[in-house]
């Protein structure tokens, strides 16, 4: 009669069972381990690339950054001549405006009219006299439009011209002279009233005249 141990046998298949159990998870674990170095080791790679990508920008900023500067300051240097050169354009231009205008304005002055004053004006000092330009809007409720940046607004040339006459009529032809002018777009006679030069009868005026703006030469 054979006698067969079961007790063992079931021992042993539990033993199997358990080591292939540990096994499972020491497989698990290592597999889990390298991919964790994997990924580690590709990050520190990504690091190594951005931080050499990043040194090469560095180093082209730090090339760059003379030159850079130089441009800057060259049209720092290029506005500020700029401005000047127009500057000295526009004193030029009034200059040979206003001598022009002398002379224009002795041959227009007729026989029977004396001058007494002649003043060079801005737009705000004919505004403050409520000259009555047609252009110019008295009506405080009426606003300018916005300039735009970097946008200047044409200065406004006036002249304000003080005398007597011996009549009307020498004060009209005067007017009519004025505006025969080429370069005087508006001529307004702001006053004139009766007074007396001595003994005789005069006529005393006031009289504006707006140029037209010429823009110097770039």
């Amino acid at each position: 009669m054979i006698t067969i141990n079961l007790y063992d046998y079931k021992r042993v298949i539990r033993d199997v069972g358990i080591q292939k159990k540990v096994i499972l998870v020491t497989a698990a674990s290592t597999a889990v381990f390298i991919i964790c170095l994997l990924v580690w080791g590709f990050q520190l790679i990504r690091i190594g690339v951005v931080e050499s990508e990043l040194a090469e920008v560095e180093t082209k900023v730090a090339t760059a950054t003379p030159d850079y500067k130089a441009v800057q300051h060259l049209k720092k240097e290029q506005t500020q001549y700029t401005k000047i050169i127009t500057g000295i354009n526009k004193l030029r231009s009034d200059q040979a405006r206003t001598t022009e205008f002398l002379e224009d304005m002795g041959q227009a002055v007729p026989e029977g009219i004396w001058l007494t004053s002649v003043k060079q004006m801005d737009e705000t000092e004919v505004r403050s006299k409520k000259v009555p330009f047609l252009f110019i809007s008295y009506d405080d409720k009426k606003r300018r439009p916005a300039k735009k940046a970097g946008q200047e607004e044409e200065a406004k040339q006036f002249v304000k011209l003080e005398g007597v006459g011996m009549g009307g009529k020498q004060i009209v032809h005067f007017l009519e002279q004025l505006r025969a002018i080429p370069y005087i777009d508006a001529v307004v006679l702001n006053t004139s009233k009766r007074d007396w030069l001595e003994d005789e009868p005069v006529q005393k005026f006031e009289i504006y005249c707006h140029f037209i703006t010429i823009k110097p030469a770039a």
